[in-house]
């Protein structure tokens, strides 16, 4: 398929949203991208979610961090390093929550933790913070914490690679939506692009590249529409032979 045969929809990606948590699910995601040629995009099964259930979707905001030992600065670095705070645009967990107020509504956080495993790399309060500012949700390669409180928030799914509840260890941001690359699971690694699309589900985790998010939804709806119907009519009693003359390989 040429470039000019992928298709483009006019509208916003909360509607995206919406449509891809009524009629994608992970299987129907995959398959549209693999008959694109797209068959590398697949994150590691470390990604779990907090509960079955939960939908990620939305755009990829990528962020890397990078550990740090932990100590106490001298009066002199804490003056370095707030010189080049303000040269980079403000502190940077502001600059990542700045950048999502400012993006349209419908993000997802991407954190690239550097292998890091230490310490809980995001807690509710922020979830609480970015959530208001649009964003809908986390792929994060670390922990988080305050889960107990994340869980109770009406709309802010999170796929990490699990829990701790110490945030003291040592990190900080050190890009902000610059591309990441992420576990994969066919892959060494998956790389993450500012405006890349997220899709995640009980199966996994998967990244739709942005120059077709609009034609994998539109795929996927179709294939929706077609197994909604290939559903009532196994249900309504259809013959073996029938289905295999009418449907071919489920």
């Amino acid at each position: 398929m040429s470039n000019s045969e992928i298709r483009h929809l006019d509208i916003t990606d909360l509607e995206r949203i919406q449509r891809f948590r009524t009629a994608g699910y992970g299987g129907s995601v995959s398959d549209a991208l693999a008959n694109l040629g797209v068959r590398d995009t697949i994150f590691a099964a470390r990604f779990a979610a907090l509960r079955q259930g939960m939908q990620l979707i939305g755009r990829a905001v990528p962020i890397k961090l990078h550990s740090m030992v932990e100590r106490t600065l001298t009066p002199q670095e804490q003056e370095a390093q707030r010189a080049k705070w303000q040269e980079e645009g403000g502190h940077p967990q502001k600059r990542m929550m700045d950048t999502v107020a400012a993006a349209e509504d419908g993000t997802i956080l991407c954190f690239d933790c550097g292998g890091d495993m230490q310490p809980a790399h995001f807690g509710e309060m922020s979830c609480q913070l970015a959530y208001a500012q649009g964003c809908r949700g986390m792929l994060l390669a670390g922990n988080c914490r305050d889960t107990q409180y994340v869980l109770k928030m009406p709309d802010f799914p999170i796929f990490s690679f699990g829990t701790r509840p110490n945030a003291f260890g040592g990190w900080g941001i050190t890009e902000v939506n610059k591309p990441i690359y992420l576990p994969g699971h066919l892959t060494h690694y998956v790389r993450v692009m500012p405006g890349d699309f997220i899709f995640g589900d009980n199966d996994g985790v998967q990244l739709i590249p942005k120059d077709l998010v609009d034609e994998v939804l539109l795929r996927v709806e179709q294939t929706f529409e077609k197994e909604n119907e290939e559903r009532e009519k196994l249900a309504a009693g259809m013959t073996v032979d029938e289905v295999y003359r009418l449907y071919g390989v489920l």
